[in-house]
């Protein structure tokens, strides 16, 4: 496993109203933080396989834990989970450059990489802004969250030339992800996100329905396709985001998985798995078009200012 797909799969958890599994999973992660606030990016049940911690893997905590309140409406679990959340934002913020980007990761030898991930990023304005709504839910004030937040949302708008010149192991715009996240995560909303995604569809989105991993492989990939659909509905883009809905169900077994991908023109299954989180991110896209639930526009309110809710004094009763 590693951290982010074990969120993405409790957020599917919540949407179902499994509350007390989501709950569990959300606990495992209280359990094995590490001292610095973050966790390793893969491992079992018994060992570490990488040792290295994620800006991108820490922060999404708060966008589970945000998504499951909104869910739930359990005020209590925030309260409780809100020590393992303050721990992992003060590492994410800990490792936000001058720039306003933010380092993609430390490695198993405490050395800082020192370079920022265009979708993790991204990923991270939506979870910074899910990090401040807890805050004033439970009563804290923790400027330093909206602060880090808008300085990202200012280099993700305006200063896409970061991450070009970083160090990553590959520049950004091969993944669709580097595409799409910035309007999944809500820095990018309006005209300027709709422009984003028509520029980019042909590049990903094929003939046969769904959206590439990679721009050049012909890999289709469910969980991508899925959290595309998300972005496209959240700025109004929804037949376009029915049309790829309507593809990723061809890649549904019996068992109610998904086939994590497929490739073209042979139709491979590749690889041969039914990941969780595949499965979770097509329950988030259906629930996102429904529009019909109290989760329906998570994505969409990442960009958008909240409702005040009264502060938090230690029980349910002002949920």
């Amino acid at each position: 496993m590693d951290p982010w797909d074990h969120i993405q799969s409790a957020m599917g958890l919540s949407v179902l109203g499994f509350f007390d599994e989501a709950r569990a999973a959300y606990r495992f992660l209280a359990a094995t933080q590490g001292e610095e606030g973050a966790w390793p990016a893969a491992s079992n049940c018994s060992s570490i396989i990488d040792p290295t911690r994620e800006t991108n893997h820490a922060a999404y905590l708060a966008s589970g834990l945000w998504h499951h309140y909104r869910a739930s409406g359990d005020v209590d679990f925030l309260a409780e989970m809100w020590p393992t959340l303050e721990r992992a934002m003060q590492f994410v913020v800990g490792m936000q450059a001058e720039d306003g980007s933010i380092h993609w990761a430390i490695d198993g030898n405490g050395i800082v990489w020192p370079a920022p991930l265009l979708a993790g990023c991204a990923s991270m304005h939506g979870s910074l802004a899910c990090a401040t709504r807890i805050a004033k839910r439970l009563g804290y004030e923790r400027p330093l969250l909206i602060q880090s937040q808008r300085q990202l949302a200012d280099v993700l708008r305006e200063g896409e030339e970061v991450f070009l010149n970083s160090s990553v192991p590959e520049p950004p715009g091969r993944y669709s992800m580097d595409w799409y996240y910035p309007v999944l995560g809500g820095a990018l909303r309006g005209p300027a996100a709709r422009l984003r995604l028509a520029r980019g569809y042909d590049d990903f989105v094929a003939d046969c329905g769904g959206c590439r991993c990679v721009r050049d492989r012909d890999w289709f990939t469910v969980a991508e396709s899925c959290e595309l659909v998300i972005a496209l509905s959240a700025v109004g883009m929804r037949d376009r985001a029915e049309a790829l809905f309507e593809w990723a169900q061809s890649l549904r077994v019996g068992d109610g998985g998904y086939w994590m991908g497929i490739t073209y023109p042979n139709q491979l299954f590749w690889p041969p798995e039914r990941p969780a989180w595949t499965a979770a991110t097509v329950i988030l896209a259906a629930d996102a078009l429904a529009g019909d639930s109290a989760t329906s526009e998570f994505f969409l309110e990442l960009s958008e200012p909240r409702v005040e809710q009264p502060a938090y004094h230690g029980d349910s009763s002002a949920v």
